[in-house]
This record gives structure tokens, sequence and C-alpha cells, in this order.
């Protein structure tokens, strides 16, 4: 824990003090970053006081937690830490820990990891089996990325091998390309998505390798994982194989199917479609049930791409396996993870009205970490802060709630409104997740922007592409803000770009709980 604040705290906490902002909310964000509830007394001079009814969402959110079986001690610490007094929740929850309330464990902070035989894949499907961890996931390539791939898979074929002697010379009978061998921006890209996609560190795979099929050609039924006398030649160094990601890039018209016959399950080839599987059981053994048959295509061309990830990191200095962050575990809500829309005009006219009556009034914004800063080292000033009023923030709030809960399908809480945010000529926002507790649903609404030319925000959807959305004034972006990273990395050419900031939660909202078991 911190018991002393450095000038960028200091003045982090003058300045939202100055512009009003919760004095409670204040507390806990400093909690959370780390900093002891006496340093916090000493610098704030305030101490908060600790809340004793629950409004209905709170009521909600409890029952929810509850009848779904969440660990009631970390139900408890969440809601001590989000203010509520203790007699106040044990009365709420009808629930008494049985440890002290210095030892409950938050489990929204605590350190998470995943287990291998609990991949979470955002936007997938999970095979209903106990022997085979399986997963399906659509369109995790649009139709653009898989032309362009299959293109290049055919200009590079060689025939295809196997990692042992198999005296059937039909086994395997299509075409291979080594993807990895390739100077391909995108490919390169897709490299790194998979990566992410299982939230394993890139060192701890192979190369992509592409595969072409054509009528009467298959790969009959066979697993990845290496037998133990392949291990010599093939695992000596990467160790053992662990998950397989196919990517179907074409839709084909018959046959071709993907069949595991152990779980009697099979995968019609459609263009962008991810077959993910473990070929280790939850032992970390070989896994039988992974057995797979690439059947005969019948009629066209079957295209694939193929990644497999290993036990054993390639580098001297093996970085950890599994690369996911705490907000990485956040559940999504929709399919993309961003929605561009028009905020309803006569709420945009009064928010802008309020802008340029009050820019004058802006205070000079101070982000501890250089969360914003100016590429001009010599200009210091990156954004000012034009305070809402109470009302008018209300009103933002209760106006988007209604439109983000249709987009996410969600009962939203209310968390946070910023204030209006003026960017500063040179202002770079750092890419970044939001507030793991709070920032789970957001908006941002462009206020006004006098620029030179559009400034974009980075943001990454929930199939790990990259994207670029531009706001005029009057329009809103809606963004799961806790889950999918985004920022201006760009510095602003431009005068100024107004942003209003609205930040929500689920009602039901739970971070998947993840344990270490590796």
């Amino acid at each position: 824990m911190t018991t002393e604040f450095n000038p960028d705290w200091k003045a982090w906490i003058k300045t939202n003090i100055e512009n009003g902002q919760d004095k409670n909310g204040l507390f806990r964000i400093l909690l959370d970053k780390g900093f002891t509830y006496q340093a916090i007394l000493e610098e704030m001079q305030f101490e908060p006081q600790a809340k004793t009814e629950f409004n209905a969402a709170w009521k909600s959110w409890i029952k929810t937690n509850v009848d779904d079986g969440q660990d009631k001690d970390g139900l408890f610490k969440i809601l001590l830490d989000e203010g509520f007094s203790y007699q106040a929740i044990r009365q709420e929850m009808q629930f008494k820990p049985v440890l002290d309330a210095n030892a409950l464990v938050n489990p929204l902070k605590a350190k998470d990891d995943v287990n291998l035989g609990q991949l979470f894949i955002p936007n997938a499907k999970r095979l209903d089996s106990d022997v085979l961890q399986l997963f399906t996931l659509e369109n995790f390539l649009n139709k653009q990325e898989c032309e362009h791939i299959v293109t290049t898979i055919k200009s590079e074929l060689r025939p295809s091998e196997l990692s042992s002697h198999e005296p059937d010379n039909a086994f395997r009978t299509s075409k291979t390309c080594d993807m990895g061998n390739l100077d391909d921006a995108l490919i390169k890209d897709i490299d790194q998505r998979i990566c992410r996609l299982l939230g394993i560190d890139e060192s701890y795979s192979e190369a992509i390798q592409g595969q072409y099929y054509e009528v009467g050609q298959e790969f009959k039924p066979h697993t990845d994982y290496f037998e133990e006398h392949e291990m010599a030649s093939h695992g000596s160094v990467m160790g053992q194989r662990t998950f397989t990601v196919m990517i179907y890039l074409n839709t084909v018209k018959e046959g071709g199917v993907t069949h595991f016959p152990k779980v009697d399950s099979g995968y019609q080839p459609q263009q962008g479609l991810a077959v993910i599987w473990s070929s280790l059981d939850a032992n970390g053994l070989p896994n039988i049930n992974s057995l797979h048959h690439g059947q005969p295509v019948l009629k066209g061309y079957k295209a694939i791409i193929t990644k497999w990830f290993r036990s054993n990191s390639r580098l001297p200095e093996p970085p950890p396996m599994l690369a996911r962050k705490t907000n990485d575990y956040i559940p999504n809500y929709t399919k993309t993870g961003f929605s561009k829309t028009r905020l309803p005009g006569p709420l945009f006219k009064k928010i802008q009205a309020f802008y340029r009556a009050n820019l004058a009034s802006g205070k000079s914004e101070t982000v501890p970490g250089d969360f914003i800063f100016n590429s001009d080292k010599a200009t210091k000033k990156s954004s000012l802060l034009v305070e809402l009023s109470a009302e008018l923030r209300e009103e933002v709030h209760d106006a988007l709630k209604i439109l983000m809960e249709q987009w996410c399908g969600k009962t939203l809480i209310p968390t946070f409104v910023y204030g209006i945010r003026v960017y500063q000529r040179g202002a770079v926002l750092k890419c970044h997740q939001d507030r793991l507790e709070t920032h789970i649903i957001s908006a941002i609404i462009n206020v006004d922007q006098q620029t030179d030319k559009d400034w974009p925000l980075v943001i990454d959807d929930n199939y790990y592409r990259s994207n670029e959305v531009i706001l005029k004034p009057g329009e809103v972006i809606f963004y799961e803000g806790g889950r999918l990273s985004h920022g201006r990395p760009y510095p602003l050419e431009g005068d100024s770009f107004a942003n209003v900031f609205c930040h929500f939660k689920p009602v039901d909202y739970m971070p998947r709980a993840v344990t270490q078991d590796t």
C-alpha cells in the first residue's frame, strides 16, 4: 500500500475536488490505486460516510449474484468497497462473513489468471462436452480478409507433410502454405489477433499455416498433439501442442466437414468461422477425444488457416504463457463492442449551449501517469475540464441509459459522467481500458471540435481487430470501455476537441471468476 502522493496525484485530487466531483467516488478511486485509507483521509481532509440504504439497482445486483452462486464473501467485500456499511450489507444479504472484514478479498481486484481448461473467448460457443474443450466463433475473419489470404495461399503451395511416417499415401492429400515466411502485414496482424483471442503470448505459438483442399482431397482422422515417439524431433524445444485454432476461408459447396468422431460433432466450412480446441485433457495429457477428420471436399475447394500453440515458449527467457489482463475477462455484451449513432437533438443543443457559455471557466486537467499528454514537449497543457451542472449530468445519464440498454441488452446502473473534456492542440490519449469496477458500458459524446483534420478514436473490437472511428459534433459512440482498448494515439491537429464521457455497469455485472491451476 502507498502512503504518499506524488505531485501529479496531489494535483489530480485538488483539481477534481475543485471541480465538484463526488468525494466518496474519488476516495474509492484512490483506494483502488493502492493508497492507504489514512493517507487519503489526510490528503483529502475528508472521510467518506458509509451508505446504509440500497436502491433498487443494488438490490437487484445482490439478488442476481447470490442466485448465480457467486461467492458471498466476495460480494460482501465488493459492497464494502462501494461504501456501504457492514451492518447494512449484512442485513440486505442476510449473511455474515466468517472472516474479518479486513481479510475479505474483492474478486474484482484480485490477481486473476486463467486455467488453460477454462478459456474465455468472446462471442464463442462452447461444445457441450465433458471430454473435449472446443469452441466455435463465427465471423472471426471478414470476407475481405479471407479472400486476401486465399489468394496468398494459392501463390505459395507445397505438398502437405505429416509429423511422422504414414504408410497410407492418401492420409493427407492437401497442399500447404508456410505463411510465417511471408512478408504480409495483414497475415501478421491476424497472427497476433489469434494469440489475443486465446490470451496466450505469441512466443508459445507456431506460425500460421495455410492448407488448400481440392475435390477429393482430405486429411484422415488424426490428432494434433505429438505422440511420445515424435516428441524428440518435434517437441524438444517448444514442448507439446496445446491448442489448435482453425479458420475456414471459404464456404465449401459440398463436403469438407471437420468431424470429431469421439464427440460426434462436425463443422461445415463457413467463411470466417473459427474452430478452436484443446489437444490436451484437464490433466495436461494428450486427449484422444480431439481426434478429427478433414473429410473429402465433394464440390468446389476448401481453404483454411491453422495456428498451433505449445506448452513452452521459443524464447530463452520466456514470458508468462497467459497474456490476459484482468479487464480482458470482462464479459462482452455485444457482438462488435461499439456502435456509433446520434445524440437526441434537444439534448445535444443543451450540452453545446452549456459548453459555449462555460468554456471560459474550464480548468486545466491533470491526469496521473501521462494518461493524456502533449506531443509538443514544450507545451504542458493537454486538456481542459468544463464541469457539467448536476442537473445536466443527470439528464445525460438518464437519456443515454435508455439508448444504451437497448444497445447492450442489459439493465444498467449509472456510475459516472465526466464534465466536458476539451483536448488541446497536440494532445494524445494513450490507448487503455477503462475502470474495471464501474466503466463497463460507456459513451463518448462529441460536443464541438475545431480541427485541421479528423481525429480518430482507435478502438479494438470483440474480434481483436483495430478500428478507427470518426466522431462529429452531435454524434455519440457506445462502447464496452472496460473490455476494449481504446485511445487517440495520434496528436490532435487542431485547436480543440470537446467530449462528454458517460459510464454505466450492468446491474448483474460480475467479472468472470478465473483461477490459477496450471
